[in-house]
């Protein structure tokens, strides 16, 4: 029952978009009762979080002390949205539905649910010494973020982890050299 919901939810928000989306319809697709959704997902914001959630799973932190191997692995435990057509339905509608509050909170939760893995492992790397006391944690996990997020927009299917490797590696040889050229 919960897998035919969630499914559902994608796919109507993939064909109708999160304005479109009416839990009325997903029970009636999915063939349960709209109470049954109501009780597990109070909102259908709730809804939709659920089921990116479980098609789109965020990345593990890897922490073996190594930092470019620990963030190319970080990376690539994650499956994206963008690797399903259903998915990358959904990511249009999101998209195009920017400026909604509840869309706003969708987004918003779903990016930090993807960043807080690798933030984690640059935090702890900072500490061991291996960034710069000064590296912008946030700078680098945009960076990272959006060039891995605009491949995969751009090339839909798997992540290249020797490519992974190049962008982490570029981005953390600019970090550790601009702190290192910091007075």
């Amino acid at each position: 029952m919960v897998s035919a919901v969630l499914r559902t939810t994608l796919e109507v928000m993939g064909q109708k978009g999160y304005a479109g989306l009416r839990v009325d319809d997903i029970a009636d697709r999915a063939g349960v009762n709209k109470t049954t959704i109501y009780r597990r997902w109070p909102t259908r914001t709730h809804l939709v979080v659920a089921a990116l959630t479980n098609l789109a799973t965020p990345p593990v932190a890897v922490e073996t002390g190594h930092l470019e191997n620990d963030l190319q692995s970080t990376f690539m435990t994650a499956t994206t949205l963008r690797a399903t057509p259903a998915g990358r339905g959904v990511v249009r509608a999101l998209i195009a539905e920017r400026g909604d509050p509840e869309v706003d909170r969708v987004v918003c939760e779903m990016r930090e649910r993807h960043r807080a893995p690798a933030r984690r492992v640059l935090e702890r790397a900072r500490r061991r010494g291996d960034l710069p006391k000064r590296a912008d944690v946030e700078l680098l996990l945009d960076v990272l973020t959006g060039t891995i997020n605009t491949r995969l927009r751009e090339r839909p299917g798997p992540l290249d982890p020797q490519w992974v490797g190049r962008v982490v590696r570029l981005v953390l040889s600019g970090a550790i050299a601009g702190g290192r050229a910091r007075p």
